[in-house]
């Protein structure tokens, strides 16, 4: 006797459907139905013309080995979320702290134009720092002059070209720097705050620094905040920015 095909009932659901709380229903519509086809079959089968024990023991075992799989996906989905726990009770720990990052991005407050935290992949006979607005406008050219290699903290105005404060908000900067031969010198922008909370709305875990986003991957350093009358004073000075810089 020929094994019972599976039978489908058009229910309405798509197979994106199997997931999240259909889950455990697919689950147990899987096992249940499966034995009652099984004894279904056991029960109405021709007497004259019985399951060969080989084609039972195989119906036997696809069962046992849908019902492993299945356990083995609870327990990697357990793992995962057992991982992720982890990750953002450790993620907690760095609210407080203060971080150096990866990112372009700075932010003015109250009319207060924080330094600018560059690092230089060489010494550099010219460093220019080129600011931008929300939108990409370029606002402000700071000439840094001369710089050692290494990471600093360059001193800028906070005010564009016409000598105007900026407002308040976040912006990006870029580097440009060159050595005494006018090669390139590798620069970037870095970021450096006090985290102040973390973000999940993304689907991954971001720290927040004021307005800024950072993400676990590109933080170069963690410590403790310096007191605020010490803050920034072991960066190398910046020359005079150019007038409106």
């Amino acid at each position: 006797m020929d094994p019972i095909a599976p039978t489908t009932t058009d229910t309405g659901i798509g197979t994106s459907g199997v997931q999240g709380d259909n889950a455990n229903l697919a689950k147990a519509l899987g096992k249940d139905d499966f034995l009652k086809l099984l004894m279904a079959q056991i029960q109405f089968q021709d007497p004259m013309s019985p399951m060969a024990d080989h084609e039972f023991v195989a119906q036997l075992a696809t069962f046992s080995g849908l019902e492993q799989q299945m356990l083995s996906n609870d327990r990697l989905l357990e793992l995962q979320l057992g991982q992720m726990s982890n990750g953002n009770a450790e993620l907690a720990g760095f609210i407080g702290q203060e971080v150096v990052a990866r990112g372009d991005m700075i932010e003015i407050t109250s009319g207060t134009a924080p330094p600018i935290p560059v690092q230089l992949d060489g010494d550099a006979e010219t460093v220019t720092l080129t600011v931008r607005d929300a939108s990409g406008r370029v606002v402000a050219t700071v000439d840094a002059g001369k710089q050692a290699a290494g990471a600093h903290e360059l001193a800028w105005s906070g005010k564009d070209a016409n000598g105007n404060a900026l407002p308040p908000g976040p912006y990006t900067v870029d580097v440009a720097a060159t050595d005494a031969s006018g090669a390139e010198v590798g620069g970037t922008a870095v970021t450096r705050g006090v985290v102040t909370g973390v973000s999940f709305e993304n689907g991954f875990a971001e720290l927040l620094i004021g307005s800024r986003r950072v993400r676990p991957a590109d933080i170069l350093s963690v410590g403790t905040p310096a007191p605020a009358s010490t803050q920034n004073t072991g960066a190398t000075p910046a020359a005079t920015p150019t007038p409106g810089a």
